[in-house]
């Protein structure tokens, strides 16, 4: 089973009024190995940008400079699908995707760029999401309940250097989404779970 890891940056929260402005996909295989990544700097259609100064204070994106650069939503759903059809044999095995707020990322993308419908010709629709993962783990007693579930403070705890200048770029958080999760995997792993409850028909035996 392969996944496909990913993050989106945006000009502000409202998917309806702001504009998707840069997203980057990593595709591994079901051992954690990158095959093949796409990064894509994208623009509205109309050229006409909708973004607040918060947001772009925070993505530290120069929309003058990713201007030149950017494809608009019409042409990055056509590289996007063609990619994804690539990487997935059209369709034959569908990656899950895996990020930080994951279901957010997937809308951002299906809204702006790739449609649900065509999305999940190529995607499976289950997903894993490293910041519920946390919250899990924390009501497991298997994580530090002080660490506040950011991405950048998980890494932190883990050991993952942090570079706090290049976060909230698409392709690092994505990278960093990739190294947090194998950490999280790997700690799962090693784990060993308590006896399980067993169950009548009446309840908790």
């Amino acid at each position: 089973m392969p996944y496909l890891f990913l993050d989106c940056e945006m000009g502000g929260l409202d998917i309806e009024y702001y504009s998707l402005l840069s997203v980057f996909f990593l595709f591994t295989d079901d051992e954690f190995n990158p095959v093949d990544d796409l990064s894509l700097f994208v623009k509205p259609n109309n050229g006409i940008y909708q973004v607040c100064g918060e947001a772009l204070n925070v993505n530290r994106i120069d929309l003058k400079v990713h201007d030149t650069t950017a494809l608009t939503y019409k042409e990055a759903t056509t590289v996007l699908y063609d990619w994804l059809k690539m990487i997935t044999n059209e369709g034959k095995f569908k990656p899950t995707p895996v990020g930080h707020g994951v279901w957010g990322d997937i809308n951002w993308v299906n809204y702006h760029l790739l449609g649900k419908k065509s999305w999940d010709n190529f995607v499976s629709y289950r997903k894993l999401d490293t910041q519920s993962t946390v919250q899990f783990m924390k009501a497991c007693g298997k994580f530090p309940a002080d660490v506040s579930g950011s991405l950048e403070s998980i890494a932190k705890y883990f050991g993952i250097p942090v570079d706090e200048n290049e976060l909230h770029n698409a392709k690092t958080d994505t990278m960093l989404t990739f190294e947090v999760f194998k950490r999280l995997r790997a700690e799962a792993m090693e784990s060993t779970p308590d006896e399980p409850y067993k169950f009548d028909s009446n309840g908790i035996l």
